[in-house]
Order: C-alpha cells, then sequence, then structure tokens
C-alpha cells in the first residue's frame, strides 16, 4: 500500500524559516511501518503541499487539539475521494469519538508495540476496526528507530536533530497532557541505542524532546557519561531540581547541555505550593537559575498565567524572578485547558471556557475566564510581561552573565532573543478568543468542520469484487 503520514497546521500557523523544533512522529510512525509498504510524510508547518489527488490508500494524520480542525478538513478532502483516514496524536486519543467522526479508525495513545503493524494488516484484510489501543504502554527499550532521512532537521539558520530518550512524566500538573498519553512513570530507551542514534547524526547540535530528561537521576548521569565523546552540543527539558544536585550538572555541562527549559509555572505562593515543580520561593529559583548559569547551562524559564491562583500581582511577580533571574530566555504560557486534563474539566464545568473552537487552544491565546481577573487583563499581562523581557533594554541588561559562559552560548543567546523579539513584534497574543453570539461552548465540533459522508473505502472495494 501507498501510505502518506500528514501533520496539519493551519496556513496562519505555517512558518517554514522560523527556529522551532523538529518533530520525530511521522518519521516514528514511518519507521515501524513493516517495508514492503511505500511511506510518505507531509508537514504543513513548513508549507507543504497535500496532493490530494495522489495515488495513496492510507492517510494517516497526527493531530492535537490546535491541529486537530485543519486535520478534519484533510481527512474530508480525502474521504471525498473513497480514501482510508486513521487518525492519531494526543488530540485524537483525548477525544476519539470527536476524531471518528471524520476517519475510519482511531489509534489511541502510542501506536508502537504493533499497533501501528495491526492497523494495516486489518486494512490489508478488509478487518479495519474503529479504535486500538494497546493493553500497556510500550516497552521503549523495544522500539523501532524513525526513519532519518524524513526527519526536517534544519529550523531557521540552525540544523539540529532530535532525539527521544525517555517518555512519560511523574508530575501529573492538571493542566498538562504529557502524563495522560504517555504515563506518569517515566519510561527510558536503551543508552546505547540513544548513544548510537546521536552519534549517527550528521548534526552538531541535538535536541532532547524529553520532557524532563533528569527525571531519573541515575539514568541522565549514565547517558552523560556516554554522550561525552561524542562532542554534541545539545538542548532539552529539566526540573529545576537539577540546580540541587552539583553532580549531575556537572555531568550535563560535559555531555554538551548548553540550555534546559525549565517549567516553573508559577511564582505566585499559590502556584509554588500547588504544582511543586518549582522551589518554594522566588529566592531560591533564583538561586537554581544562577547555579545552571555557573555551571554553563542557559535557561528558559517557562511561566504559565491565567492559573486559578493568579491575582493581578502574578505578573509583577513572574517580572521580578526573570529580573532578578537573568534567565536567558522565556517561554509565556497562556493557562489552557486541553481536552482530558482536569484542568479541562473544571473549567467546563464552571462555565469558564469562552470558546470551543479547537484552533484558539495553543498556550498563546486567551480563551479562559480567569478566576481572579478579566479575560482581558490575562492577555494585557502576558503581552506586556513579554515585552519587557524582549525590550532590548531587558535583552542588553541580561546579556553578560549568559554570553559570558562561551561562544555557543553568546551566539545561542543573541539568536533566541532577538528571533523571540521579531516574532513578538509580528504576533503578540492577538485578542480574547470567545465564541460568537448564539453560538454555544458545547463541543460540537461538527459546527466549525462538517464531516463528510463516510463511504466504504475503494481499497477494501476492490478486495470485496475480487473475492466476489
Amino acid at each position: 500500500m501507498k501510505i502518506l503520514l500528514v501533520a496539519p497546521c493551519p496556513p496562519r500557523e505555517q512558518r517554514p524559516k522560523s527556529m522551532d523544533i523538529p518533530q520525530l512522529t511521522l518519521s516514528l510512525i514511518a519507521g515501524m511501518t513493516p517495508p514492503e509498504h511505500e511511506v510518505e510524510i507531509c508537514e504543513e508547518v513548513y508549507e507543504d503541499v497535500i496532493n490530494f489527488d495522489g495515488d495513496y490508500d492510507v492517510i494517516g494524520i497526527s493531530i492535537m487539539t490546535q491541529t486537530c480542525l485543519r486535520g478534519y478538513e484533510i481527512a474530508n478532502e480525502f474521504k471525498k475521494r473513497d480514501k482510508i483516514v486513521v487518525f492519531g496524536g494526543i488530540h485524537a486519543t483525548s477525544l476519539p469519538n470527536e476524531a471518528i467522526l471524520y476517519g475510519d479508525a482511531v489509534v489511541i495513545g502510542e501506536a508502537e508495540g504493533g499497533l501501528w503493524e495491526s492497523v494495516l494488516n486489518d486494512i490489508k484484510h478488509n478487518k479495519l476496526r474503529e479504535f486500538y489501543k494497546l493493553d500497556a504502554l510500550p516497552d521503549l527499550q523495544m522500539q523501532n528507530s524513525p526513519r532519518k532521512e524524513l526527519i526536517r532537521c534544519r529550523s531557521g539558520k540552525f540544523s539540529i536533530a532530535p532525539i527521544e530518550t525517555t517518555r512519560g512524566c511523574p508530575y501529573n500538573c492538571d493542566f498538562c497532557t504529557v502524563s495522560r498519553f504517555f504515563g506518569t512513570k517515566q519510561r527510558h530507551k536503551r543508552i546505547s541505542d540513544i548513544v548510537e542514534e546521536a552519534e549517527s547524526c550528521p548534526q552538531k547540535y541535538l535536541f532532547f524532546l524529553d520532557d524532563n530528561i533528569t527525571g531519573d537521576k541515575k539514568f541522565a548521569r549514565e547517558l552523560f557519561k556516554e554522550l561525552i565523546p561524542l562532542k554534541k552540543i545539545w538542548v532539552g527539558q529539566a526540573s529545576v531540581n537539577l540546580s540541587n544536585d552539583p553532580e549531575t550538572m556537572k555531568l550535563a555541562k560535559k555531555s554538551g547541555c548548553g540550555a534546559l527549559l525549565v517549567g516553573f509555572e508559577s511564582m505566585t505562593e499559590g502556584g509554588l505550593n500547588h504544582y511543586r515543580k518549582s522551589l518554594k520561593t522566588i529566592d531560591e529559583n533564583v538561586i537554581a537559575v544562577r547555579r545552571l548559569r555557573d555551571n554553563g547551562i542557559l535557561t528558559m524559564a517557562s511561566l504559565i498565567f491565567g492559573l486559578d491562583t493568579d491575582t493581578d500581582e502574578t505578573f509583577q511577580y513572574g517580572l521580578e524572578f526573570l529580573e532578578r533571574s537573568k534567565a536567558a530566555f522565556f517561554q509565556s504560557c497562556v493557562a489552557t485547558p486541553y481536552p482530558g486534563t482536569p484542568l479541562f474539566e473544571k473549567l467546563k464545568s464552571e462555565g469558564r471556557i469562552l470558546t470551543d473552537d479547537w484552533s484558539k487552544f495553543d498556550t498563546t491565546k486567551v480563551n479562559i475566564q480567569p478566576l481572579n481577573f478579566s479575560p482581558e487583563r490575562l492577555l494585557d499581562g502576558c503581552n506586556d510581561i513579554q515585552a519587557a523581557i524582549y525590550s532590548n533594554n531587558s535583552i542588553f541588561k541580561r546579556a553578560i552573565p549568559n554570553m559570558k559562559i562561551g561562544f555557543s552560548a553568546a551566539l545561542l543567546y543573541l539568536t533566541l532573543n532577538k528571533g523571540y523579539q521579531t516574532r513578538l513584534k509580528a504576533k503578540k497574543i492577538l485578542g480574547v478568543n470567545r465564541n460568537e453570539f448564539g453560538i454555544p461552548v458545547d463541543f460540537d465540533v461538527t459546527k466549525y468542520v462538517k464531516p463528510v459522508k463516510k463511504k466504504v473505502p475503494k481499497i477494501i472495494l476492490e478486495r470485496e469484487m475480487a473475492c466476489a
């Protein structure tokens, strides 16, 4: 069979030249596809154009919440042409009964462990079921490798290769989909396989996609020791607790760690106590960023605004932390109620979700009624803190301690800060997203994309005729 794998992206969100992290999803699915099938991939974020009239037998569409409406539009076009459409991804896993309205089957959760092969085998034998799900999370030490030739490693002016070492996150935050999709227990790939994959990458720069690469300190230390001889430079994500572990910090730097994204989430007393992902006070978190920097590691500090613990002073607390710590980079996130999370269920039950247009659910858009201030205040606060941190004055003030680490750190610091500054000017958080008057927030997706009436897929009809 000829298979097309698609990562949809609305046209207004496509960014072919920006510095974004390449993804593994489609190349991983391609890697687990039996060799007798032909595979093509299409990633719309890079302005790839879909050939709707191509001679494909199966269309696999991986959807996130913010891309699902575009994914449903793509599915409709292929259903008009009698193609078999299979959905997967975090949104399809959260809302499989929604996704199945537009396709023939939905893969719930991870596709490894023989699940994707089962889907293809069932198509081949005209036994396709609507839903596919493993009984247990797959063993990452038994997994296939991604098809490296299909990975887009160039992002903006940099060439960077994505690598996965673990899945799962123990923090189980109420706003996050990761633990719902990958589980709360961290699973590891074999260190020898990770090192072999990293060594085979021609790129000097690597990005570890793990949500917390230092979640298991013993595993992390062993991995870092094995990475040292490769002389690669890598960035990833980790907990701020790394700053209290000098041995692991030093090994991370020796292995090539240049920067880490750290989810501090909140600097309010209520937020710090609720999520327990960062240290207990602003002072302690400021010291943590300095410790990482003293060990040669830049910090991208991620904060979420609009939590129920937030007040009007929250933005000032966040700005104080960023200015005092001189964090190299800043990621501002709006609290977003993704389906499948406790936050979604809570805000939905309280009538505090302002729109059910899934394309507005991407942490950069306001779509909720905060508990202690207006949506407009949330919008203004997020825009103001981003404008302050990515002003020329702030970039200059934070530059000296971060750039003195070395040439690579200086290059990364300037490139990312100026890139974020340019992106901020071009695209602020635009408005508060509400349903238009008279349109209920009922999460009936069909009012945005009407499903095409399903037909029996052509490939199945041909086989039935042959059997007859």
